[in-house]
């Protein structure tokens, strides 16, 4: 009886034990953008937006605003555009990038401000492309 009570506590013990040894959090995927939009003023009526293809590939994607209206794009490499809309910037007067797939799934996005021409570029990532932007 003894032996099976040593036995038990031993095993109640070692699993204590083993729930202390959890594995830090993961730091964030890349080609993902903060959860929450910046906080500040915002800005509604007319802005336009300069996206230049840094990558050497063709990217597609969109700007997108608070109020959902969106703007999008298909850049060759070394292209620029330029995309215009109507409606309401989030918190810092910023609008959404998000770089996407040929079927329009989301491969990278951020917060960034228009008053200057946005870049997009990508790296080869293993098996992949790690995507980056003139983020702010």
């Amino acid at each position: 009886m003894i032996r099976a009570l040593t036995l038990l506590a031993l095993f109640v013990l070692s699993l204590g034990l083993a729930a202390c040894e959890e594995e830090p959090p993961a730091a964030p995927a890349p080609n993902q953008r903060a959860g929450l939009p910046p906080k500040g003023p915002e800005y509604e009526g007319d802005l336009c937006a300069v996206i230049r293809n840094r990558a050497p590939f063709t990217v597609t994607g969109r700007i997108e605003l608070k109020d959902h209206k969106r703007a999008t794009f298909r850049l060759a490499r070394n292209k620029t555009a330029k995309l215009c809309l109507n409606g309401t910037t989030f918190g810092n007067y910023t609008v959404t990038l998000v770089v996407t797939n040929f079927v329009t799934m989301p491969l990278f996005s951020c917060y960034t401000t228009v008053d200057e021409a946005i870049e997009i570029f990508a790296r080869p990532n293993g098996d992949g492309f790690t995507y980056s932007a003139t983020c702010r």
